[in-house]
């Protein structure tokens, strides 16, 4: 570092550290890390509450199912228009016939681009018989596919980055604010 005196003054002033900033900046990095690792935390926690919901949906009961139907229903995104597909199919449930529309956790939520929900589609033709995991406790809530939704892995890898980043951020700044 290049010192520049002025009659025996610096002309830059004292750094309190490796992050070169005061005392009450200092106090405000910990505060943004600690709310950067809280934020990471929470997205952390929904993609494993997202996952443990999929790995529960995978140990329900199935049944054979037969497609009754199926098309596209537009969902309005700003100014784009997305599609969410829709598979209407029935199957028995202790001699009880079910009508139900759920393909998986993640069309549920998801949206899709127009070719991308056709080519979902294209895996359930009408009248073709399909495995559908019902729900034992309610027999109408049923899906015939249980992979995890694109949200939950992008879930998981933001908060895993935001915790990371916040993680060594506040070990950068912990040698400057404890001193």
């Amino acid at each position: 570092m290049y010192s520049i005196w002025t009659e025996r003054r610096w002309i830059f002033r004292p750094s309190n550290g490796l992050v070169r900033v005061r005392r009450n900046e200092d106090l405000v990095s910990l505060v943004l890390c600690l709310a950067v690792i809280f934020i990471g935390s929470m997205l952390l926690w929904q993609a494993l509450e997202e996952c443990n919901r999929v790995k529960s949906m995978a140990r329900w009961p199935t049944s054979l199912g037969r497609v009754m139907e199926t098309h596209l229903e537009p969902v309005i995104e700003g100014r784009e228009t997305r599609w969410r597909p829709m598979v209407r199919y029935m199957y028995d449930v202790r001699g009880q016939t079910v009508i139900s529309a759920g393909i998986s956790p993640a069309t549920a939520r998801d949206s899709y681009g127009e070719a991308e929900a056709q080519a979902l589609l294209a895996t359930y033709p009408p009248n073709t018989s399909v495995v559908v995991f019902y729900n034992p406790e309610h027999v109408t809530e049923a899906i015939l596919d249980h992979s995890l939704p694109r949200f939950a892995w992008l879930s998981l890898f933001a908060g895993l980055g935001l915790i990371s980043a916040g993680a060594a951020r506040l070990l950068v700044s912990h040698r400057v604010f404890w001193r």
